[in-house]
């Protein structure tokens, strides 16, 4: 019987569970990567020698993450990338976006070494850094993020597309 009912739902009643946990996850994501809280020390985020990430790229994802001036100025504005929005039928869709200056939230470092996150890294020629960011329990739910070398040898943020299965 209860397989008749479950079949005799509309179809955005079968998926209302999917999104609710998909919804908790990047709200708990979010929460936490842009938490307001102080903090005596914040994380120094490093970044894995073994990608072979160039030295300058390390030190401008030190301070692109500690210095909101900084960050906003080394964005490509306005940034395309995409987002996660729900359709009429309830299901999860890619959207491409543009994120604009006046809607940014602060990007804050990520603490890698509690495990919870995942970082990966892959460098292009020295002059381009994709950076995929996944949730430890849930590696197919990633962001990511592309920097570009500008014409003046200046790091920027390119392209973001925000927490979604990948």
């Amino acid at each position: 019987m209860p397989l008749k009912y479950a079949a005799s739902l509309p179809i955005w009643a079968n998926l209302l569970p999917l999104f609710m946990r998909y919804l908790l996850f990047s709200a708990t994501f979010l929460s936490w990567f842009t938490a307001c809280r102080e903090r005596s020390a914040p994380p120094s985020p490093t970044l894995p020698v073994a990608d072979a990430v160039p030295a300058d790229f390390q030190a401008f994802y030190q301070q692109f993450h500690a210095d909101s001036l900084f960050q906003i100025q080394h964005i490509s504005w306005p940034l395309p990338g995409q987002t996660t929005e729900e359709t009429s039928e309830g299901e999860l869709k890619r959207k491409p976006t543009y994120w604009e200056r006046e809607n940014w939230h602060f990007q804050r470092a990520v603490d890698f070494s509690a495990g919870e996150f995942k970082q990966q890294l892959h460098t292009v020629e020295g002059q381009y850094v994709v950076e995929r960011i996944s949730y430890a329990a849930a590696p197919n739910y990633a962001l990511e993020r592309r920097f570009m070398r500008r014409s003046d040898g200046e790091w920027e943020l390119v392209y973001y597309a925000d927490m979604q299965e990948h």
